[in-house]
């Protein structure tokens, strides 16, 4: 298991390569989980500061917390 911080990364960026909304306006304040698509997942790699290669054996999430 590894963990990715997503720099520069938004509530707005998220929903919209997930194509999921938050119509409660929970994010990214709210502590969450969506499951990222294998197709999806290199779509983040953007946001990290380290090398980033899809894995098709691993499952990914995206997590929102607030600092």
């Amino acid at each position: 298991m590894a963990d990715y911080p997503l720099h520069n990364m938004s509530a707005d960026i998220v929903e919209k390569i997930l194509d999921t909304t938050d119509d409660e306006h929970e994010l990214p304040i709210a502590i969450r989980q969506h499951d990222v698509p294998l197709s999806k997942a290199s779509d983040f790699a953007a946001y990290m500061d380290e090398p980033f290669t899809v894995d098709e054996n691993c499952e990914y999430e995206v997590g929102y917390s607030s600092d």
